[in-house]
């Protein structure tokens, strides 16, 4: 079975609003609720059920969750001890393709790996006064932790986008990624489009138009010359691309969203 994901938007990046550890007696159950924020949860001692939506879930020890929000919460039958850290934190969907948090919603973990980091969080949290740059500090350590022991891209999509954003400016057929990666292109398509919902071709031209969007506000060069630079040898596709993209041509984008060049001169020197 195909796990579950959450895209999540990386600007702004999820943020700790408050974590605790939870220890239940023996006839508890889990809270009826609506969230308005995410719960990740990392399970220590016995079981946790609960529903979301009216679908039962069951989590044992070593296995984390993430509640997802807006959802309603209830539970049919008990927790007898269970024992987890929960972690609430705010964030927000984004269905971007690219520069986006993809994370399953369930996995289990090391607790010798996981559980010093907890705890140190816990502390850092309960601490006063509270050092809020420690605490989200430990917060996205935990995070990287759990999105790299999670290998959140298999090792085929992570070279192909390694690839193509180090190759961007160069002329890439679905050709040129079969010899390279020795799969044919419906392959590396299903897999591209199963881990990041977009093929090979459309990942390239978002990299290309990002690096394009990004020129136009921190540089001055002629457009020509930047999208010869952004892969585009035809700049009228170029301009076909970005106005589709973006809703305004470049050059509209650049007088828009430029950078500011240098510093203004003094009437008195």
């Amino acid at each position: 079975m195909d796990s579950e994901y959450i895209f999540l938007s990386s600007t702004p990046m999820p943020y700790l609003t408050d974590c605790d550890i939870k220890h239940f007696g023996a006839f508890e159950y889990h809270c009826s609720r609506c969230c308005d924020h995410f719960v990740l949860i990392f399970m220590l001692n016995n079981h946790l059920k609960f529903t979301e939506d009216s679908r039962l879930t069951t989590l044992s020890a070593g296995e984390w969750y993430i509640q997802k929000k807006s959802l309603w919460q209830s539970a049919p039958l008990p927790s007898p001890h269970a024992e987890y850290y929960w972690l609430h934190f705010q964030a927000e969907y984004s269905d971007q393709p690219l520069n986006r948090i993809r994370l399953p919603i369930r996995g289990s973990f090391q607790p010798s790996l996981f559980l010093p980091m907890l705890r140190e969080l816990h502390h850092a949290f309960s601490r006063s006064p509270q050092n809020p740059f420690e605490v989200q500090s430990g917060f996205y350590r935990l995070l990287n932790l759990l999105y790299a022991h999670e290998a959140v891209y298999s090792p085929l999509v992570s070279s192909v986008m390694s690839f193509l954003n180090e190759h961007y400016s160069e002329h890439i057929t679905a050709q040129t990624l079969t010899a390279r990666f020795h799969y044919s292109t419906e392959y590396i398509n299903k897999r591209m489009k199963a881990e990041l919902g977009i093929t090979a071709h459309a990942c390239l031209a978002n990299i290309r138009l990002q690096r394009a969007a990004r020129l136009l506000s921190y540089s001055e060069k002629p457009v020509q010359e930047l999208a010869r630079e952004c892969g585009y040898s035809d700049v009228s596709l170029f301009y076909k691309a970005f106005h589709k993209a973006y809703g305004l041509s470049p050059s509209r984008y650049r007088k828009e969203h430029q950078v500011p060049f240098g510093l203004p001169q003094d009437n008195h020197s």
